[in-house]
């Protein structure tokens, strides 16, 4: 059989040259795909060996977490009673507080009391509020009996609702009715102005 090359010159004589890699042409691709594959290698047994260890840390908590257990459920335990313990103290607490609260109150009240003048009822509607009813001869009386309310430490906003002239056993008197805020927390003055 025969052949033409019908390729120009220029291009034949570079067609005839086959090929050829050299030794220093091939090392080096070679070299470059052994390093990668070296580093591919080397990472996943280095992540193969970390895997591991967390596996046995992991199991080494688990085991000191099941032998704590016991010691675990008894602070939780503890904890929660001494919750109980600080809610009984709080509810004792806040009634030693208002304990003498009633007795403070009513002493108090009754130094305020002027002569002439008789209370017929003091009822307190809440722990902040207080209703005073009484009689007395004069609207002066009321008057300073207001004052003194006014100027004690455990009571405070007096205003006087009522006072209207009635009868009680043939004499004429005033008929009055009080309200103001009773302030717990003030201590009641020892001595009077």
């Amino acid at each position: 059989m025969i052949r033409v090359n019908l390729l120009p010159r220029e291009e034949r004589a570079t067609q005839r040259a086959p090929m050829q890699l050299k030794v220093g042409e091939w090392v080096w691709p070679v070299a470059v795909v052994a390093a990668v594959i070296a580093t591919i290698s080397g990472t996943a047994v280095a992540q193969r060996m970390a895997a591991t260890s967390i596996t046995k840390s992991i199991a080494e908590v688990d085991a000191q977490s099941r032998a704590l257990a016991p010691q675990i459920e008894r602070v939780n335990r503890l904890a929660q009673e001494k919750a109980e313990l600080d809610l009984r103290l709080g509810v004792i607490s806040k009634l030693e507080q208002g304990r003498t609260q009633g007795v403070r109150l009513m002493d108090e009240l009754a130094r305020c009391v002027p002569d002439h003048l008789w209370l017929g009822d003091a009822v307190q509607e809440s722990p902040t509020s207080l209703k005073l009813e009484g009689l007395t001869y004069s609207n002066l009386v009321v008057s300073d009996f207001m004052s003194r309310l006014e100027r004690s430490p455990l009571f405070a906003n007096v205003n006087l609702d009522v006072a209207e002239r009635a009868k009680a056993n043939d004499r004429d008197v005033v008929r009055f009715n009080i309200t103001c805020q009773v302030t717990p927390d003030a201590p009641a003055s020892e001595e009077r102005p």
